[in-house]
């Protein structure tokens, strides 16, 4: 489940794109929720799995709970609760079928890791994080559209040029409580794990 149009287009560009041979066997379905609040995103997960998925994987963008104390502290909650079930291995919770990445603030931030190591702090998207990405060439133009996201050369492609994918893997930190209001980080690389231990 994906928090935004942005994510499942970049989903979708991955399971094109990516060269993992299972990836292309397996039933990928980003799904763009109608409700974007932390309890009924981890909710939907919930349902998901109960519906016989094998997997359910939660891109969250986390620039509105670091602006909204009561998503803030409904993230801290449920995200306590899932770290519990897989640290303690309670293999028949939900929760350990579902994988959580957080972006801080958003997905944007991974694009950015395929560029450049870095952990700067950006409140939201626009205009800061939008315009250092505008500096890259590669994201000169770069757009929250459909249109941009499928153009010749695709996202996937415009960022994995010279290895862009090994760099941002690299150089992503994994999301931090403590510090998310003050360091950025995208938790994306997971996604690749994942996908390569398929």
């Amino acid at each position: 489940m994906v928090d935004g149009k942005d994510e499942k287009w970049y989903v979708e560009k991955v399971k094109e794109n990516y060269p993992c041979p299972n990836l292309k066997s397996i039933r990928i379905d980003p799904q763009l929720p109608q409700k974007k609040k932390i309890k009924e995103l981890f909710s939907l997960a919930k349902t998901k799995v109960n519906e016989g998925y094998s997997h359910v994987i939660l891109l969250i963008d986390f620039d509105e709970p670091n602006k909204n104390p009561n998503e803030f502290n409904a993230f801290n909650d449920l995200y306590s609760k899932y770290q519990n079930a897989l640290n303690n291995g309670k293999s028949k919770d939900w929760m350990t079928k579902i994988t959580v990445i957080v972006n801080n603030p958003c997905l944007e931030y991974w694009y950015l890791l395929h560029f450049r190591n870095t952990t700067k702090f950006y409140s939201k998207f626009d205009p800061d994080l939008k315009n250092d990405l505008r500096k890259i060439a590669d994201l000169s133009d770069y757009e929250k559209s459909e249109d941009y996201y499928n153009k010749k050369p695709d996202i996937y492609s415009r960022l994995n040029k010279s290895g862009g994918l090994a760099k941002a893997r690299s150089n992503a930190k994994s999301f931090n409580i403590s510090t998310c209001r003050s360091e950025g980080c995208s938790e994306m690389k997971a996604l690749f794990d994942l996908f390569d231990s398929l």
